[in-house]
């Protein structure tokens, strides 16, 4: 899971969690690659670090190399590198490419040439430059064009590679600079200087920190007393009237919006008077409680203007004037996803992404799609941090596997912010996750044993709920009670009305032969079995038939806010008399204590077989 950039190509796939391993994937240029998080010891080089995953050869060492410098643009010299020191690093996972749009692939055959396959596939002799460099972009193993090797599979860029690398482009392109506001009075003396501090004498609520004082260079006018119920008041103007603005009424959504914006760790200020020096020569005073700043972690901060109340020209000279403050107005805003959505786009985070159509997915066996209006990487260290946040509307009473899906991102380290929107009252609050549903905590890991004997018979028969007998004596004899014969089996057992006697390789022939005349079927559990087998032999013996299904819906949907799919054999068995069933799956490897939590919280237990 890397960071996205502001000129993230919108067909980009947001990160993807691979719990079990903490592998992160990123997928850029048409190419997923996959990290995974390392400390780096005392003694050790790149080249090591690289060399656990994989082996390594010089041109694939380049071929990591660069790969390495994208994840970690900090790092500016990775043959220095410090203990202690956190990285990401290309992980030995590999996905299997696919043709997504933007680039297919070809297998290069013996005899071939850049330039040849170009021309097979229709493409110009003039757009030959553009496609080779997208060559060596999309695949780091070509350095030369000049040098391909025969089987080695390449992804060639298509059509939607370059139209959307051109719009990526276009967007990044810088916005004309805003016009300064020109004073209607001929400024008197030395210019002011630009820029100064914002604020004085703003006494600091209860967990809150004030504004920064002016700076000693600002020229600040002593303004004239505000009124308290002034809003606005400008003063310093050549005329000696005063405009003040008074918002009426509430201001609509601010409790969700201060709520929301503390929790993701931003300074929610308001109380106190803002004290803007305007290039006319006077200064507008604002009383923050009725218009807000948002303080942002990296600096920027946002003057919510909720109804309005700010002249427009008095908006755009803070804006010209101040390049770190930006005025939001919330006048014509609908309802609480426009407002959060205008006050994000002047948050200067590292990536603020849409999340309902390409959610952040969570798991492998067992996934978890979690659509949110917001993907937000406030930093771009936020992935090694575990600072990412998802910003999800929910209902006011979410549904209980909803609320279970929730607390399994909490438990995988993402801060999920469900909020619920009341457009009638036109407010709203964020909703609370709630302690786990189950008062038994985790469901303990249930694992076939590896190797049979007897502890694979008696995990299967316990899992079963098949009741088992040890140390019981058989008398079985010859016909006509010619002889009779006691054998002491090591388990025995009743299912799908037969009998059966457990051997573990101890019997021998002939006692096997008048135990099967005795009615008693034998069932073989040597060591020389596996586990897993043991216990398909049990399933088959109880009747109780598995189906084997890939990426199966186990809950949720489009209109549910979330997926769940599992990859695993699924069963049922029946319950207690006049109870409920049980639903049961067998996955092929390890599960995190959090997927076996939400599918606990959902009724179904999970085995690792």
């Amino acid at each position: 899971m890397l960071p996205g950039t502001a000129a993230a190509q919108e067909g980009e796939d947001l990160p993807r969690i691979f719990l079990e391993k903490k592998v992160y994937s990123d997928t850029a240029g048409g190419k997923q690659s996959f990290f995974e998080t390392h400390t780096v010891e005392k003694g050790e080089t790149l080249w090591k670090i690289l060399e656990r995953n994989e082996p390594l050869t010089p041109d694939r060492y380049a071929e990591r190399l660069k790969e390495f410098r994208r994840a970690n643009p900090k790092v500016a010299d990775p043959s220095r590198l410090t203990p202690g020191q956190q990285l990401l690093v290309p992980s030995g996972a590999r996905p299997e490419e696919r043709d997504d749009g933007r680039t297919i692939g070809y297998t290069v055959k013996r005899g071939d040439s850049l330039s040849e396959i170009l021309s097979s596939g229709g493409v110009p002799r003039r757009h030959w430059k553009k496609h080779l460099d997208a060559i060596q972009e999309i695949n780091p193993s070509v350095t030369d064009v000049d040098r391909i090797i025969a089987g080695k599979t390449l992804r060639l860029p298509t059509d939607r590679y370059f139209t959307e690398a051109e719009k990526a482009m276009a967007a990044a392109e810088p916005p004309e600079p805003v016009a300064p506001v020109q004073s209607a009075v001929p400024p008197k003396g030395p210019e002011v200087p630009p820029a100064p501090a914002l604020t004085r004498d703003v006494p600091p609520g209860p967990g809150q920190d004030a504004l920064a004082s002016g700076k000693p260079e600002a020229e600040l006018l002593v303004p004239k007393p505000v009124s308290p119920a002034a809003s606005v008041v400008e003063t310093g103007k050549a005329t000696s009237a005063e405009e003040v603005i008074i918002p009426s009424g509430r201001s609509p959504y601010r409790g969700l919006l201060s709520d929301l914006f503390l929790a993701i760790g931003e300074k929610w200020i308001d109380r106190g008077t803002m004290y803007l020096p305007l290039p006319s020569g006077g200064e507008a005073a604002l009383q923050l409680s009725d218009f807000p700043v948002v303080r942002f972690s990296g600096g920027t901060e946002a003057l919510i203007d909720f109804r309005g109340g700010i002249p427009p020209r008095v908006a755009d000279a803070i804006s010209a004037q101040w390049k770190s403050l930006r005025v939001v107005s919330l006048a014509d805003a609908g309802g609480a996803g426009d407002r959060i959505d205008r006050i994000l786009r002047v948050s200067g985070y590292h990536s603020v992404k849409e999340g309902i159509f390409r959610p952040v997915v969570m798991g492998e066996t067992v996934t978890v799609a979690l659509p949110a209006r917001w993907v937000i990487q406030r930093t771009e260290d936020s992935l090694l941090s575990g600072d990412l946040v998802l910003l999800k509307e929910v209902p006011e009473k979410p549904d209980p596997e909803l609320l279970a899906v929730l607390r399994y991102a909490r438990r995988v380290g993402l801060r999920v912010l469900p909020y619920a929107d009341d457009p009638k009252a036109m407010e709203g609050f964020l909703v609370g996750v709630g302690e786990e549903a189950s008062a038994g905590g985790i469901p303990v890991a249930l694992a076939v044993p590896k190797t049979g004997g007897l502890p694979a018979v008696d995990f299967g028969l316990s899992f079963l709920g098949i009741a088992a007998k040890a140390g019981e004596r058989l008398r079985v004899g010859g016909g006509g009670d010619a002889f009779r014969l006691v054998v002491s089996p090591e388990r025995l057992f009743e299912v799908g009305g037969k009998k059966y006697v457990v051997d573990t390789g101890k019997m021998s022939p002939a006692v096997r032969s008048i135990l099967r005349e005795s009615g008693y079927a034998i069932f073989p559990a040597g060591k020389d079995a596996s586990g897993r087998e043991i216990f398909q032999r049990l399933l088959k013996a109880a009747g109780i038939g598995s189906e084997e299904r890939k990426e199966y819906l186990l809950t949720g949907g489009a209109k549910s806010g979330y997926e769940v799919r599992v990859t695993g054999a699924f069963l049922s068995l029946s319950g207690p008399s006049g109870g409920a069933g049980r639903r049961i799956v067998l996955v092929g490897r390890k599960i995190h204590s959090a997927t076996r939590a939400l599918l606990g919280d959902m009724g179904v237990e999970i085995v690792e077989r």
